[in-house]
């Protein structure tokens, strides 16, 4: 039942995705440049997401008003898809990333485009590439914008969700700026991490289902119970990325899983196993963590450091418990939320759990 349902709201909103897209792209038909660029955008939106945090928002909607029809609240998602994707494209390229989801990221594609068009003169490819990646992490944050300011809700509610958007953006941004400056030490606290992610991660799952609520016109309660509740969702969902990140299968994830140790992101993986290791264990990690020049074997050693100081495994147990812990906040909201989206947003929460990439 409820894989027939996330299959059906993904089909909804790739659709209508794919509806804003082209219209756009429309707009500037007869400038081939912008063209391109526009495609690139659009490609870019369809290498795989999972578009949990549409899904999120839609089904967040329904959970308060389920005899609405789901249409009316689709094209407003697509907010939290292109927010996202905006955030991924300027990660890349701080990540100095080449590809994601299996495929070239979006500063490498246009790198290669100057690459093929502008051999001839003295334009800098990497620098051309880094500058339109910027800029279009930048676009698609406005499309994002242009998606929530819709005229199918009450100009205060639109209001009012709007403002949580912008909060989400801002918490985003923060959370970034706290991960890189974690780069540049060698301990983090536990609770620095969780900080951390939930503004870089876990605020936009808190944004997607207050937003719904919002649109919806719940009570404060249930906005404050479904934020709760994605909140501590995307603090699991993140807890899981960072054993993906380093344990993953790259055929699954379309990304290598030595990056996370090489640029020396500190994840739970990494934060645990620094406070567990004995003092050779410390002294490894010490040496590899955040070294770009780390060879397959020592990325393995550090792997090894983190199973033998019960990271991986304190990781996967506090995800279980988040996950655990996630659902109660549903049963909180006044009036209760329908039993059915309820149970599909519980299913969500699941799925960010026990997923593979």
């Amino acid at each position: 039942m409820f894989l027939t349902h996330y299959s059906s709201l993904l089909k909804k909103i790739d659709y209508a995705l794919h509806t804003f897209m082209n219209n756009h792209i429309e707009t500037v038909k007869g400038s081939p440049f912008l063209e391109y660029y526009y495609k690139k955008i659009n490609d870019f939106l369809f290498t795989g997401g999972k578009r949990i945090r549409p899904i999120l928002l839609v089904d967040s909607f329904s959970s308060i008003a389920p005899q609405e029809k789901d249409e009316r609240i689709i094209p407003t998602s697509l907010s939290l898809e292109l927010l996202h994707n905006a955030s991924l494209i300027h990660d890349d390229i701080m990540d100095k990333a080449d590809t994601r989801r299996g495929e070239k990221t979006f500063h490498i594609s246009l790198r290669d485009y100057a690459n093929e068009n502008y051999s001839n003169t003295n334009t800098n490819s990497d620098d051309f590439g880094i500058s339109m990646g910027i800029l279009g992490g930048d676009f698609a944050y406005n499309l994002a914008y242009k998606a929530i300011n819709t005229t199918d809700f009450p100009p205060a509610v639109t209001l009012k969700a709007a403002i949580e958007f912008n909060e989400g953006f801002f918490q985003i941004v923060q959370g970034v700026i706290i991960e890189t400056e974690f780069m540049g030490r060698f301990a983090v606290t536990e609770d620095e991490y969780y900080t951390m992610i939930q503004g870089k991660t876990a605020a936009l799952f808190e944004k997607a289902a207050r937003i719904g609520a919002i649109f919806a016109e719940g009570t404060e309660s249930q906005i404050n119970a479904l934020g709760e509740f994605g909140l501590t969702a995307g603090v699991a969902f993140q807890i899981v990325d960072d054993i993906i990140g380093s344990f993953g299968n790259p055929e699954k994830t379309g990304k290598p899983v030595d990056s996370d140790l090489k640029e020396g992101k500190k994840t739970i993986l990494t934060i645990k196993a620094i406070e567990k290791a004995n003092e050779k264990q410390r002294k490894t990690l010490s040496k590899i963590i955040g070294n770009q020049d780390a060879n397959e074997a020592e990325i393995e050693e550090v792997r090894d450091i983190i199973k033998e100081t019960g990271a991986l495994d304190y990781a996967r147990n506090k995800a279980n418990s988040l996950y655990q812990q996630c659902i109660t906040f549903l049963d909180e909201a006044e009036p209760t939320l329908d039993e059915k989206y309820k149970n599909y947003l519980a299913k969500i929460a699941k799925m960010g759990v026990n997923r593979e990439k």
